[in-house]
């Protein structure tokens, strides 16, 4: 009988313990394809630091001649290898490999563990371990898998090869910055391969996914950026003409580099442009740590005797908005069809109803949640001011763009955009720009890219994000603009010669 053994593995230990420890199983064709590529390099050895299953060895197990070791940290997956595979002598250290250091490698493959650094344990010592042992300072947002890698690269024997399965989110964020440094700080990079069949290899992931491939042989003067869209492609990919091929010279750390997976890059004149941060900032919407608490409607919060001034107008669901300007009528609408659309902040002495669904909510344990636990009192919610502009977070297809008229808060499904005095007289025309085909195209150089076509923005990518400058904006009669804004307010869409104002920054 043939085992399926990530199956069986995790019926064994079940999801909580996977998540734990972040694993997700490497594809049979997909190990091939890796081990066969670093092999190139004609060193006979093989270090895997997160052996996991063993999907490397067993790509290799049919050639005697390789060497082949391995790190593990997690004994359980340990025990259920070794479990099936009694007679296989392999040399497989049960160790932290960001804990361990001072060996160099010829050949690399690895599929490393995935997860957020905030939730790994031990992570202040493995801070300062980077720190001293490569001289790098590694942001609190960076991921697991991120880290692997940066490790990897500095163990990396010179005529060696490296392949890695990464989460791609690396190459838009701002921690990947680092990274992406050390990628081509000896122009060892040779090619990144996306994935845009990750369902079909990684039915688990929830990110973008694709394989890193560094030759440490010789340098290399172009990085080509590969998108297979079905697994048979992949063996023969490296083969036939990338989507782009980047000179080294011209890939900047700085910048975004998924961009260079889709089939038109979108070029501009960066001298029209500037960050967005110029005219002010996008920040998260708030995070209450129990929605179920703290949202309800106007009928249910009477119901708890709890008194008007103790609630807040909040957008809990980007659902609740479906236009381009959400007026404060818009919101009185949702409102009077008892949407839920409030938020429990109780500011100063507490109502009786008040202190009793404090009460309520402390005997359900919601104050223990991970959020309040961390708050005085555990009730309170986030200060934050109504934003004249919302962004949807996460988007298929399209972002939403939101030009916010009313007195209503957002939950975190908007990130909510606060215009600095600068930017105060700016708000209709950024509006205008971000809802435009070539807004839209520029700012979606900032999207980072998830799995089943999901894509997402993080406030400081968006911060970052390149919008015309003052005197592109000011060759807008206000006329216009205004006359603009009232067209999408009755459902039009955005005049053609708005558009073509925001077109000339881009080279066609």
């Amino acid at each position: 009988m043939i085992i399926n053994f990530d199956s069986a593995y995790s019926d064994e230990v079940g999801a909580t313990h996977r998540k734990q420890f972040g694993q997700f199983f490497t594809d049979s064709r997909v190990a091939s394809f890796m081990v066969k590529w670093v092999l190139l390099s004609g060193q006979p050895s093989i270090y895997d630091p997160a052996f996991g299953l063993g999907a490397f060895y067993t790509a290799i197990s049919e050639t005697n001649e390789i060497s082949f070791v391995a790190s593990e940290i997690d004994s359980q997956i340990l025990n259920f290898w070794r479990k099936y595979h009694r007679d296989v002598k392999l040399e497989i250290s049960q160790e932290d490999y960001l804990k361990t250091w001072g060996l160099m490698y010829a050949n690399i493959v690895c599929n490393p563990p995935y997860m957020r650094f905030q939730k790994f344990f031990g992570r202040e010592q493995i801070f300062r371990e980077f720190e001293k042992r490569l001289g790098v300072r590694i942001s609190g947002y960076t991921n697991t898998a991120s880290a692997f890698l940066l490790k990897s690269l500095s163990e990396l024997k010179q005529g060696g090869r490296l392949a890695y399965i990464m989460p791609l989110e690396f190459l838009n964020a701002g921690y990947g910055i680092l990274i992406k440094e050390k990628l081509i700080e000896k122009s060892w990079l040779r090619a990144i391969i996306s994935f845009n069949c990750e369902k079909e290899v990684f039915p688990d992931v929830t990110t973008s996914v694709g394989i890193v491939l560094v030759d440490s042989a010789s340098e290399s003067s172009h990085v080509e950026f590969h998108v297979v869209n079905n697994i048979r492609e992949l063996g023969e990919c490296l083969e036939k003409k990338p989507n782009k091929k980047i000179p080294t010279a011209m890939l900047h750390p700085s910048e975004k580099w998924l961009q260079h997976f889709q089939p038109r890059s979108v070029e501009c004149n960066r001298s029209c442009l500037v960050p967005l941060y110029y005219y002010g900032r996008f920040s998260r919407g708030i995070a209450t740590g129990a929605n179920e608490f703290f949202t309800a409607s106007e009928s249910r919060f009477k119901e708890l005797g709890i008194r008007g001034d103790e609630i807040i107008a909040c957008i809990t669901k980007s659902s609740q908005i479906t236009r381009p300007i959400f007026s404060q009528s818009d919101f009185d609408i949702l409102k009077s069809n008892d949407a839920k659309v409030l938020l429990f902040s109780p500011n100063g002495s507490a109502s009786a109803g008040a202190r009793e669904y404090i009460r309520s909510g402390e005997n359900a344990g919601y104050h223990k949640r991970f959020l309040t636990k961390n708050r005085t009192p555990w009730y309170k919610a986030e200060v934050r001011s109504p934003s004249p502009l919302l962004l949807g977070v996460f988007s298929r297809g399209g972002y939403k763009i939101i030009r916010n008229a009313s007195d209503a808060l957002s939950l975190t499904c908007y990130h909510g955009f606060q215009p600095n005095l600068f930017g105060m007289s700016y708000i209709d025309c950024l509006f205008l720009y971000l809802l435009s085909d070539a807004g839209r195209q520029l700012l979606s150089l900032s999207m980072r890219k998830y799995g089943d076509s999901l894509d997402k923005f993080e406030p400081n990518d968006l911060n970052t994000a390149l919008v015309p400058k003052l005197e592109i904006f000011d060759m807008i009669s206000r006329r216009d603009i205004q006359e603009a804004i009232e067209t999408i307010q009755e459902g039009g869409t955005i005049p053609q010669a708005i558009q073509r104002s925001f077109n000339e920054i881009l080279n066609a």
